[in-house]
C-alpha cells in the first residue's frame, strides 16, 4: 500500500496547483468556460486521470488483510469525521432554507433532509472512533444513510446537468459525487462487517479517488469564491467545504485502517499437545512422537512388565570371563 500512498500524494501535489492556477487565471465564473480553451485544465485532468489509475492499480495489488470485528479507535479520524458531519448538517439546513428552483426540487428537498441524517451518522461514527465503540457498525440501517444521501445528490446533479453538461467543472463535480458515494457505501459495508474480506481492499480503491477529486475540485473553488465572490458550477461553496472535510476524513480513516488491515502473519509456534484423557492439571507434557523408541519401550513395559535402569559397569552375572573368552574364540 506504500506505493499507492506515494502515487496519491504525488498526484495531489501536481494537479492541485495547476487547478488553482487555471481557475484563478482563465476561468470565468459566470460562464464556466476557460479563456485559454481549456488547455491548462485539460493537462491537469490528464494528470489526474493517470494519477488515479496508478493509485487504484497499486491499491488493488497491495496485500490487504480482512478487517476485524474489533472497533476502530483513532482520534484524528474522529475529529475530522466530526467536522465533516457538522459541515454536512449545516449545509443541509442551509439548503432547506434557501430551496432549489429547478426540475429536481423534490429530490433536492429529500437530499437536504437526508443530509441532516447523514451528518448525524458521521457524528456517531466519529464518536465511535473516539471512544473505541461500534456505534454505527452494529446498526446497518444507520450505516447506509450516508450512501442514500449520496445517491440523491447524484440524482439531483443528473437532473440539473441533463440540459447541458458542457462545463469542465460540472464533470468534476459529477465524478466527485460518484466516488464519494462509492466510498460511503464501501465504508458502510466495512464497518458493519459485510464482505469484510473484499471490502478491505475496496475501501482504498474507492477512497483514494474520492479524496483526490474532492480536494482538486473543492480547494480551487473555495479559493476562487473567497477571492472573487463567485464560483462556477451548480455545487455551492458550502458543499465544496463539506467535500473538503470529507476528503480529510477519508485520508485519516484510510491511515487509521493500516494496522487493522495488515495481512495476518501465520504463527509458527506450536504449543505442546496433551495426550488424550489428560487435563491441564497433569501439566503440559508433549505428546510422544509416533514410531519412536519411547513408544516401543512403553509397549514392552505394559505387555511384559519389563523395565529399564542404569547400573555401574561390572562383571556380568550371567557370564564368567572364561566363558566369554571361549565363545569369542
Amino acid at each position: 500500500m506504500k506505493r499507492a500512498w506515494i502515487s496519491f500524494w504525488v498526484t495531489l501535489g501536481l494537479v492541485l496547483p495547476i487547478r488553482i492556477f487555471a481557475m484563478l487565471r482563465y476561468l470565468n465564473p459566470q460562464t464556466g468556460f476557460y479563456s485559454d480553451g481549456g488547455r491548462v485544465v485539460g493537462a491537469a485532468s490528464a494528470l489526474l486521470i493517470a494519477g488515479i489509475f496508478l493509485t487504484v492499480f497499486f491499491a488493488g495489488r497491495a496485500a490487504v488483510g480482512e478487517f476485524g470485528t474489533e472497533p476502530l479507535k483513532n482520534i484524528p479520524a474522529a475529529v475530522l469525521g466530526a467536522f465533516a458531519g457538522i459541515f454536512v448538517v449545516v449545509q443541509s439546513v442551509v439548503g432547506i432554507g434557501t430551496g432549489f428552483l429547478g426540475e429536481g426540487q423534490i429530490f433536492y428537498q429529500i437530499y437536504s433532509y437526508l443530509g441532516i441524517l447523514a451528518g448525524g451518522v458521521l457524528l456517531m461514527t466519529a464518536y465511535g472512533f473516539a471512544a473505541g465503540l461500534r456505534t454505527v457498525g452494529s446498526r446497518p440501517i444507520l450505516a447506509l444513510i450516508p450512501s442514500v444521501w449520496g445517491c440523491f445528490f447524484l440524482v439531483v446533479l443528473f437532473i440539473t446537468y441533463s440540459a447541458a453538461v458542457n462545463l469542465v467543472e460540472d464533470v468534476y463535480h459529477t465524478f466527485t459525487v460518484v466516488f464519494l458515494l462509492l466510498f460511503l457505501f464501501t465504508q458502510a459495508k466495512l464497518l458493519t462487517g459485510i464482505e469484510s474480506a473484499k471490502t478491505g481492499k475496496m475501501i482504498y480503491v474507492t477512497g483514494f479517488p474520492a479524496a483526490l477529486l474532492s480536494l482538486v475540485t473543492g480547494v480551487p473553488s473555495c479559493i476562487q469564491y473567497f477571492g472573487t465572490g463567485e464560483t462556477a458550477g451548480f455545487i455551492s461553496i458550502g458543499l465544496h467545504m463539506a467535500n473538503i472535510m470529507l476528503a480529510f476524513y477519508i485520508i485519516a480513516f484510510l491511515l487509521a485502517l493500516r494496522p487493522s488491515l495488515c495481512p495476518a502473519k501465520t504463527d509458527m509456534t506450536f504449543a505442546p499437545s496433551r495426550q488424550p484423557g489428560k487435563s491441564a492439571e497433569d501439566g503440559d507434557k508433549p505428546e510422544v512422537e509416533e514410531n519412536s523408541i519411547a513408544v516401543y519401550a512403553g509397549f514392552l513395559a505394559k505387555v511384559c512388565g519389563s523395565g529399564e535402569k542404569f547400573i555401574e559397569a561390572g562383571v556380568s552375572p550371567f557370564y564368567t570371563p572364561e566363558e566369554s573368552i571361549a565363545e569369542e574364540s
